[in-house]
């Protein structure tokens, strides 16, 4: 403390005059002595002089720890500085130096280094069979420019703090920079679909066929599926070391579910069942089933990883129907006629025979796994229900329904099955509640009941048939029954237009859509007597007129009937080209005509029926015909 601060005729003065204190001396510190009261000056000054220099100590820490703070901020940035735009000393991409090169520099050496990578990045191999795609078709991104910047930003990412971190890895032993490849997943999976697609192999299961009567075995396949994840996850491993890489498709065999040992004892089974033919018998008739015909009931099916070969029921029952139409022999009721109000008995009941179906369906299953193949069909006898004594207890008092249609201009064979269609018809009985079907009234097609062979609408075309034209009879019932408010249970339109089925459609006026086809076996016409009484089905073929007349006699419910139509829509002009079907049976060179080219169209008839003043909803009969060429038949008999 300057010694001018004390006063100058102060204590201290004066010891330093006297020789007490020497001017070196440092003043003595004053104690206070306890107890005693001290003056408010000295007090201050003891308190704030310590102050003064603390104050001082912590401002020069501050000030240090700022400034080096600040270095430690601005030195990264510095070096940053130094470094310019090129790539740190110590900076390489994955073992090749990057140091001193410029951004364009870098992105020249990684094109150059990654070319092979890019050209062919990798090829999928399997079973001789290779893929080469591209980066872009496996949905991979390589970017160079990206490169260049991630090796340029060496040492100057970040924070400080990471920016120093980064600067002392690479002094002290080097960067290596790997190129970051960015993948699309979906687009990766989707390429490896597509080669899913031509590798995978569904496994086959050993089969047995039956065609024609033969046993035609099928042996077993393994199958195989790709394994997309693993594949995928080679992939990415090859991808990653950035180098022309083979990949090898994972895959895995499937097992089928039916091994070849199953196949031969189905086989043994399926052969002793078409080992001989089957007899059916009723009566004087018989019927022989070859193997072929026993092929088309047998099913193959696959239970428990064996093959169990079977009768199929429902094709069986189907075969048992059409057996029926054989075997059946029609109503055993007398045909009778109505004359002036009254029934009369034109011809005798007969006891008929009626196939016992599902009896014949078991039987025949059970035969055909024996030695001897001979079978008595199970038949019901059917005696006549009514007789002249029940003649008046009928109910047949009027007519019902009629139905009308024209064959003019049909062909002579055409006009016979006709007839013998509608023979079979007249005086039949129906009984109250039964339901009508016209294939089991019509019998067998064929001589014995007076049809000849004739063209008819098979399928898709016109053919030789038998019965051809009996599709005449057909429809004149279904406009009886339809007149007469009867319940249709069945009815089937032909396949294309058949312009001489318009007249006597309506009432009032010709039109489409009144039409009903049948084919034995197959397409039936049928309709349920719900008038509580027995109605007489009466059949006339007028030769003169070319008129056919179907009327229903009975007892008239009380009920009206009224058709709204034909709405036709959807017309389709017939189709120009006309189209030639190979037909053996005519010379080589022939050419015939079979159908005419017809124009197709949607038809709908509404039949509205009132039943004791109340009307019912309305029914809808939907035809469609298709539009049709001309068809001619190519002989092609040598």
């Amino acid at each position: 403390m300057p010694d001018k601060y004390y006063q100058e005729y102060g204590p201290i003065s004066r010891r330093r005059r006297t020789g007490e204190l020497t001017p070196d001396e440092p003043a003595p510190t004053v104690e206070p002595i306890e107890g005693a009261a001290m003056p408010r000056e000295w007090q201050r000054r003891a308190l704030q002089r310590p102050r003064r220099r603390g104050r001082r100590k912590f401002v020069l820490l501050l000030a240090l720890v700022a400034a080096g703070v600040g270095a430690f901020a601005v030195l990264p940035f510095v070096l940053g500085l130094w470094s310019g735009d090129r790539a740190q000393a110590g900076v390489s991409l994955q073992g090749q130096s990057m140091a001193g090169k410029s951004r364009a520099e870098v992105r020249a050496l990684a094109e150059q280094r990654y070319a092979a990578f890019l050209r062919t990045p990798i090829t999928i191999a399997f079973e001789g069979r290779s893929w080469s795609p591209t980066l872009a078709q496996l949905g991979v991104r390589f970017e160079p420019d990206k490169i260049a910047a991630d090796v340029l930003a060496a040492g100057h990412r970040g924070g400080p703090i990471a920016r120093i971190s980064e600067l002392w890895q690479i002094w002290r032993g080097g960067l290596d920079i790997a190129p970051q490849l960015s993948v699309d997943a979906r687009a990766l999976q989707g390429y490896l679909n597509t080669i899913a697609v031509a590798v995978e192999l569904p496994p086959r299961d050993a089969a047995l066929s039956i065609a024609e009567g033969k046993v035609l075995p099928t042996p077993s396949r393994p199958g195989r599926q790709a394994l997309a994840d693993l594949t995928t996850l080679e992939v990415l491993r090859a991808l990653q070391t950035l180098e022309p890489q083979t990949v090898l498709l994972r895959t895995r065999p499937l097992a089928p579910r039916l091994p070849d040992t199953a196949l031969a004892p189905a086989a043994a089974e399926a052969q002793a069942l078409l080992s001989k033919p089957l007899t059916l018998r009723s009566g004087d008739q018989s019927w022989v089933w070859q193997p072929t015909k026993i092929a088309e009931l047998l099913a193959v099916q696959a239970e428990a990883g064996r093959m169990r070969v079977s009768i199929d029921p429902d094709r069986l029952g189907k075969a048992v129907q059409k057996l029926a139409q054989l075997v059946d022999t029609g109503t055993s009721e007398p045909r009778l006629v109505f004359r002036a109000g009254k029934v009369t008995i034109a011809r005798p009941g007969q006891a008929g025979l009626k196939l016992r179906q599902d009896q014949a369906a078991q039987a025949i299953s059970q035969t055909l796994r024996l030695a001897t193949r001979e079978l008595a069909l199970p038949v019901q006898e059917l005696a006549p229900q009514v007789t002249a004594t029940t003649l008046p207890t009928l109910g047949i008092v009027e007519l019902v329904g009629e139905g009308k249609t024209s064959f003019a201009g049909s062909a002579a064979y055409r006009i016979t099955n006709i007839k013998a269609g509608a023979a079979r018809m007249d005086g039949v009985l129906i009984a109250p509640g039964e339901e009508f079907s016209f294939n089991t009234q019509l019998g067998a097609v064929d001589e014995s009941n007076g049809f000849v062979q004739g063209y008819a609408v098979i399928g898709n075309r016109t053919q030789l048939e038998w019965g051809g034209g009996v599709c005449q009879d057909s429809t004149t019932v279904f406009r009886a029954a339809f007149w007469a408010g009867l319940p249709i249970t069945e009815r089937h339109a032909h396949p294309f237009y058949i312009s001489w089925y318009d007249d006597y459609s309506f009432p009032n006026e010709s039109g489409p859509g009144m039409d009903a086809t049948i084919f034995t076996g197959v397409l039936d016409l049928k309709f349920l007597n719900d008038t509580g009484h027995w109605l007489l089905m009466e059949a006339s073929v007028d030769e003169g007129a070319q008129v056919l007349t179907v009327r229903l006699y009975g007892t008239k419910p009380d009920r009206t009937v009224v058709a709204k139509g034909p709405e036709i829509t959807q017309i389709i002009p017939a189709p120009s080209e006309p189209v030639y079907v190979n037909d053996n049976k005519l010379p080589a060179g022939t050419v015939k005509q079979t159908d005419t080219a017809r124009r197709g169209m949607d038809i709908a008839v509404y039949r509205v029926i009132t039943e004791q003043g109340v009307q019912k909803t309305p029914e809808t009969f939907f035809t469609r015909f298709k539009a049709w060429p001309n068809v001619f038949a190519r002989g092609t008999a040598q």
